[in-house]
């Protein structure tokens, strides 16, 4: 169902994404591939119709790192933690091929394996050789899928870059990097830093990118369609003009006129949630950077419309009365742009979704 606000798992219910799907597999032939797209773009949607189709083919660890953006910092008990988690997704004979690993404990059959974190520890590298042995074992790639990759820079005390970097170099194992804040991704893996494990390795990528105006229309009319309404094209056009072309807030459209059935109400609905969604994010950004709050609130706020550096480093001072150094107007800015709340065309800074600017538009009016 196109309007099911959940990941899709089939490909029927994922729309007009056929070419991110076939590079996205395309990719799955290279150590690492990255999948980036900003909020609600279809990523975790695109991974789970990926791994449902190659079910067959393919042994599939996905780690979900999504609840983690609220955190300050990760530990390696929280890594671990979610490998565990997915590594008990797998049915028991497969589990029972990662016996004999330092820090992984497998008991009576039917009983959840558990990996250790402290004094004796499961070390990533030694379990990324067992995947690799059990993918030659079985004849079938084993792919790590790492979702919102970004939360993996936030790790304390432990570099995961090393065991990435000796997974690609040695071993026949894939993995599937995901990231909403694109620019994140790039700091995290730090692919430019000759200091960094993984300098010079070279990475499939492929981005999924919001619906033009066209497929935004096609996708409510697909969507409405397939529950048997029809909407006109006056309501699908005010929909598309005030939430834009992000898939995850069209669903939500589409998902509360289905219970509603009034598209002002939905349009309402959507964007009161999105706002809210949009602001716990900025919270969830800002932690770590309580000292220049104020500064990120009111970047967001003149850049809503779009502005030029000149225009920040302008506006910042005349609020603050004291000179801002220039570097530091351009470090505030290039952080949001890296955690994907504005994008840079040209000369302008602007919000990467609509529905960011709606959300700051609200804050100023406060």
């Amino acid at each position: 169902m196109l309007f099911d606000p959940k990941p899709k798992e089939k490909r029927e219910d994922l729309f007009d994404r056929d070419e991110e799907l076939s590079k996205l597999r395309l990719g799955l032939n290279y150590p690492i591939t990255l999948l980036l797209g900003i909020r609600r773009s279809g990523k975790s949607s695109l991974i789970k119709v990926l791994m449902n189709e190659g079910k067959n083919n393919n042994i599939w660890l996905y780690i979900d790192l999504r609840k983690y953006e609220g955190n300050a910092y990760l530990t390696y008990r929280h890594l671990i933690n979610e490998v565990e988690r997915a590594l008990n997704t797998w049915p028991e004979w497969l589990r029972k091929l990662l016996h004999g690993i330092r820090g992984i404990n497998i008991s009576d059959p039917g009983i959840e394996l558990r990996l250790s974190w402290g004094k004796n520890r499961v070390e990533l590298a030694d379990l990324f050789d067992k995947l690799s042995e059990i993918s030659e074992r079985e004849s079938k790639r084993v792919i790590v899928v790492f979702d919102e990759s970004q939360e993996l820079r936030k790790l304390k005390g432990y570099n995961i870059l090393y065991p990435l970097a000796y997974a690609y170099d040695n071993l026949k194992l894939h993995f599937l990097l995901t990231g909403s804040q694109i620019g994140m991704v790039y700091r995290f893996l730090r692919l430019n830093d000759p200091d960094s494990p993984l300098f010079g390795r070279a990475m499939y990528e492929v981005f999924i990118k919001p619906f033009t105006r066209e497929q935004a229309i096609k996708f409510l009319k697909a969507g409405f369609r397939e529950v048997g309404l029809s909407v006109s094209d006056e309501y699908l056009e005010d929909a598309y003009n005030n939430l834009g072309g992000i898939p995850g807030w069209l669903t939500f459209y589409g998902f509360n006129y289905l219970q509603s059935g009034n598209h002002y109400e939905s349009i309402r609905r959507t964007l009161e949630y999105a706002i809210d969604l949009i602001k716990q994010e900025f919270e969830n950004f800002l932690k770590n950077r309580e000292e220049a709050r104020e500064r990120y609130y009111t970047l967001m706020m003149i850049c809503s419309h779009g502005c030029r550096w000149s225009d920040a480093k302008r506006y910042l001072e005349a609020k603050e009365g004291v000179r801002i150094d220039d570097k530091k107007i351009t470090e505030l800015l290039q952080n949001l742009v890296d955690s994907s709340f504005l994008m840079k065309e040209n000369d302008i800074y602007k919000p990467s979704d609509p529905l960011i600017a709606k959300a700051f538009e609200a804050s100023s009016a406060k």
